[in-house]
C-alpha cells in the first residue's frame, strides 16, 4: 500500500507537464516573435511622397510654353509684324510690255522717281501719261480718268492702266535703247511710238483728236522720252 503514493505522485506529475505542453503550443507567437516581426516591419522605407503639382498660373495668363507654341487650332506660327519694304524704282529706267491679252502696248520711263509713259494699240486707244514712282509704288495721270499704277516685282513692272473708260492690267519689263518711248510734236499733231525689246514698235498720231496710224519710227527725228519729260496736255 505504502507503494503506491510515489507512483500517484509520478502520475500526477506527468498529466500536469502534459496540459502545460498542450497550452503552450495553443497560445499565439511569443511577445519575442511578434515584437521581432514588428521591428522588421518598421524597418521598411517608407514609399516617396508623390511630387507636388505646379501651381495654376493665373486665369488669363499664358504659360511659356503656351506663348512659344503654334497656334493649336491653325497651326500657325506667329505672324511677322511690318508689311514689306516695296523695291525701289532705279534712279533711271525704261519699262516696255503689254496689257494682258495683248490688247496696246506700253512703255514707261523713270527718272529721278519722275515718270512719264505712252499707251497705244496702233488702231483706237492711246495715252499719255505723267506721275512719280516715290515709295516704291509707280503713280501717273492723264487726261480725264486715264490712269497709270504700278509696283516692280523680280525686275518687273506690273499694275493697271486705264484709257478711253477701259482698264487693263499690264507687266512690262526693263529696256535698253533703242527700245523705249518716241514723241514727235508739231503744231498739227503728236505722234507717240513704243518700241519694245525685241524691236516691234506700235505707234498712233492725234491730230486734234484724230487717230490714224503712226508713220515710221525715225529715233534721228522722234524725241526719246524720258521720265519728268513733258507729255501730258501737249
Amino acid at each position: 500500500m505504502r507503494s503506491r503514493g510515489p507512483i500517484l505522485t509520478l502520475l500526477v506529475v506527468a498529466v500536469l507537464a502534459g496540459i502545460l505542453l498542450v497550452a503552450n503550443m495553443t497560445r499565439g507567437p511569443s511577445a519575442g516573435t511578434a515584437n521581432r516581426a514588428a521591428a522588421a516591419t518598421s524597418s521598411v522605407a517608407p514609399a516617396a511622397a508623390p511630387a507636388a503639382a505646379p501651381a495654376a498660373a493665373p486665369p488669363g495668363t499664358a504659360t511659356e510654353a503656351e506663348a512659344e507654341a503654334p497656334d493649336a487650332a491653325t497651326g500657325d506660327a506667329p505672324e511677322a509684324t511690318g508689311p514689306a519694304a516695296a523695291t525701289p524704282f532705279p534712279a533711271q529706267a525704261k519699262y516696255t510690255g503689254y496689257t494682258d491679252g495683248n490688247h496696246a502696248a506700253l512703255a514707261v520711263t523713270v527718272r529721278d522717281n519722275k515718270v512719264s509713259a505712252y499707251l497705244c494699240d496702233g488702231k483706237t486707244i492711246e495715252a499719255w501719261y505723267q506721275g512719280s514712282s516715290a515709295g516704291g509704288k509707280l503713280d501717273a495721270k492723264g487726261r480725264g480718268a486715264n490712269a497709270l499704277t504700278g509696283s516692280l516685282s523680280g525686275g518687273k513692272l506690273s499694275g493697271t492702266v486705264s484709257a478711253g473708260g477701259k482698264s487693263w492690267t499690264y507687266t512690262a519689263a526693263p529696256a535698253a535703247a533703242p527700245a523705249g518711248l518716241y514723241r514727235s510734236k508739231t503744231p498739227a499733231a503728236t505722234t507717240g511710238w513704243v518700241k519694245d525689246s525685241n524691236g516691234q514698235v506700235t505707234g498712233l498720231v492725234n491730230a486734234g483728236g484724230a487717230l490714224r496710224p503712226a508713220p515710221a519710227l525715225d529715233p534721228a527725228t522722234a524725241q526719246s522720252v524720258e521720265g519728268g519729260d513733258t507729255v501730258v496736255g501737249q
